[in-house]
C-alpha cells in the first residue's frame, strides 16, 4: 500500500479521533456541496497553541457573519484540541478547525441542515523556507478580484475560497509566491490568504478593513506591537503603483508571521533586500511570541495530562 501523504496528521471529527486515512465526510455535507462552513488557523510554539482564544472568538465571529450558532463552547474545542496536540507530540504543529452546517436534504436553504459538523486537523508544520526570509518572496497581481463584502464578507473565514483558489493558480502560473487581490475599486486588499504590507516614508501601510479582506491576528497584533513601540502604523487604501512602488513590502499571517516581499509584478521592492523596517517590526513580533507563550505554559496544566 502506498504511504499515506499526511500519515505525520491526526484528524477529530465531532469529538473522536481517527487516522487521516478513516478521517470522511458525507457527501451531502453541506461544506462540501456548497462551502457553507466556517474556519480558523493556528500553530503552535513549542507544543502549544498560540493566540487560541482570539482564534476561537474569530471562528465564532465567523459563523456569526453566516448565521450559523456553533454548539460547542470555548472550552470544549480547546479540551480537544490539546488532546490532538499531545496525540500528535510536535512542537510545531498545524492546527485547522472546520465547522460545516452538516447534512440534510440537498438544497441551498440552511433550515435543511441536520446540524453542525466539526473537524480538526494536525499535523506537522515545517518551518518556513529561510531563502524566504532572507531574500524575500514574490508576488503578482491577480486578475481576479475579492469577494465584495455584500457579496461573502471577506472579513468571513469561511469555506467558500474560489476565488482564492483561482488567484493563486494565477500566481503559480508565473511563478511567483503569492498573488494580490484586489477590490472593485482597483485598490488592493491583500494576498490569497494573507495581509499585506508597505513601508513608505518610515510608515508601516496596510489597507482598511472596510476594502474588503480579513481581519488577519497577525495584522492586528503588529498593529498593536508597532504603536507601542514608537514605529508609525497606518491603515489606508492602496494602490497596485503605491505597493510597487514601496520602500519595503511584507506579507503577514500566523504561520508566516512576517514574509518580506521583494518583487511585485516583476518590480523590485527597495533594493530588492527585506528591509530594516521589516525586520526590526519581525523582530518585536518573535518577543511577542516568546512572552505569548511563557504565559501559555502557565494555563496549559489543566489540558495536560
Amino acid at each position: 500500500m502506498k504511504p499515506s501523504r499526511f500519515e505525520d496528521a491526526l484528524v477529530c471529527i465531532n469529538g473522536v479521533f481517527v487516522p487521516p486515512e478513516e478521517a470522511m465526510v458525507s457527501i451531502f455535507d453541506r461544506g462540501f456541496l456548497y462551502g457553507d462552513s466556517v474556519y480558523e488557523v493556528t500553530l503552535t510554539y513549542q507544543g502549544l497553541p498560540f493566540l487560541l482564544d482570539t482564534h476561537l472568538a474569530r471562528l465564532k465571529n465567523s459563523a456569526n457573519g453566516i448565521g450559523m450558532d456553533l454548539p460547542w463552547s470555548d472550552e470544549e474545542l480547546t479540551k480537544l484540541i490539546y488532546q490532538g496536540l499531545q496525540r500528535v507530540d510536535r512542537p510545531r504543529q498545524y492546527v485547522r478547525i472546520i465547522v460545516t452546517r452538516g447534512g440534510g436534504e440537498i438544497g441551498l436553504d440552511p433550515a435543511l441542515s441536520d446540524g453542525q459538523n466539526l473537524f480538526i486537523i494536525f499535523r506537522e508544520l515545517p518551518l518556513q523556507p529561510k531563502k524566504y526570509y532572507e531574500k524575500g518572496v514574490s508576488l503578482i497581481t491577480a486578475e481576479i478580484i475579492r469577494n465584495p463584502k455584500r457579496a461573502v464578507d471577506p472579513n468571513v473565514k469561511s469555506g467558500n475560497y474560489l476565488n482564492n483558489v483561482l488567484a493563486i493558480s494565477q500566481a503559480k502560473e508565473k511563478g511567483a509566491y503569492d498573488a494580490l487581490m484586489l477590490n472593485a475599486k482597483g485598490n488592493v486588499t491583500e494576498s490569497t490568504t494573507a495581509n499585506i504590507w508597505i513601508v513608505e516614508d518610515g510608515v508601516f501601510k496596510t489597507p482598511p478593513l472596510e476594502a474588503g479582506l480579513l481581519g488577519g491576528i497577525t495584522r492586528a497584533t503588529l498593529l498593536d506591537l508597532g504603536e507601542k513601540h514608537g514605529l508609525k502604523m497606518k491603515e489606508e487604501d492602496l494602490s497596485p503603483h503605491q505597493v510597487r512602488s514601496a520602500q519595503e513590502a511584507f506579507i503577514t499571517s500566523s504561520t508566516r508571521e512576517v514574509m518580506p516581499v521583494t518583487s511585485v509584478d516583476g518590480q523590485v521592492i527597495g533594493n530588492g533586500l527585506p528591509g530594516p523596517l521589516t525586520q526590526k517590526l519581525h523582530d518585536h513580533y518573535r518577543a511577542y511570541v516568546e512572552q505569548v507563550i511563557s504565559e501559555e505554559k502557565k494555563k496549559a496544566s489543566k489540558y495536560l495530562d
